[in-house]
């Protein structure tokens, strides 16, 4: 039951992290890592609080795509999804722990096929004093990190209560014309996920 309350209170406080204040991503040299996966668990549906230009790239700045534009109010059906960790956080070990992981390897990029296809689970040991560098959340509170240069994600505990910044960008299309928005809480507004 304490694990429960645990994991739904982790999973609210992710996807709090995950939904930043829109940060400035001046080249593709700044992103530490992404995935093609999106925070949170269910699929997520938005709609629009503003007129949106989609732009050609996923960074703000990035020209927008000429002659599309997605009206205030419109539902975004995204067929890309891209989460982008611009900042991570150093957490040190306080105390000798066993983690079942996923071991991506020595990679800056996730996509969602290679997510579920690649990787191994193994026993991570990490011991007291060693660091990590936390990414970015997942589902089910798990939690991407790095440790002795490889990618790893799964149930972390020392993760949790680390501060990072992430940008989340969708792909839209509309009328064969496909870009990329930033999605933030001054972008969207958050529908209710489908499970």
């Amino acid at each position: 039951m304490i694990r429960l309350i645990s994991l739904i209170f982790l999973i609210f406080l992710c996807s709090s992290l995950a939904l930043s204040e829109p940060v400035s991503i001046p080249n593709e040299s700044d992103v530490l890592f992404s995935t093609g996966l999106w925070p949170g668990e269910g699929i997520p549906r938005f709609k629009s609080k503003m007129n949106l230009q989609p732009l050609v790239k996923p960074k703000l700045d990035s020209p927008p795509v000429q002659g599309l534009e997605v009206k205030k109010g419109t539902i975004l059906n995204f067929t890309e999804t891209l989460y982008q960790t611009i900042e991570s956080d150093i957490v040190i070990i306080e105390e000798t722990q066993k983690l079942k992981v996923t071991n991506y390897g020595n990679i800056k990029y996730l996509s969602r096929d290679a997510y579920y296809s690649s990787g191994k689970q193994i026993y991570l040991t990490l011991e007291k004093g060693e660091q990590i560098n936390v990414l970015q959340n997942r589902a089910e509170g798990d939690t991407f990190f790095e440790y002795q240069g490889n990618i790893y994600a799964g149930w972390c505990q020392p993760c949790y209560g680390a501060s990072y910044k992430t940008a989340w960008w969708v792909k839209v299309t509309i009328l064969s014309k496909s870009g990329w928005v930033l999605i933030n809480e001054n972008t969207v507004e958050f529908l209710k996920r489908l499970y």
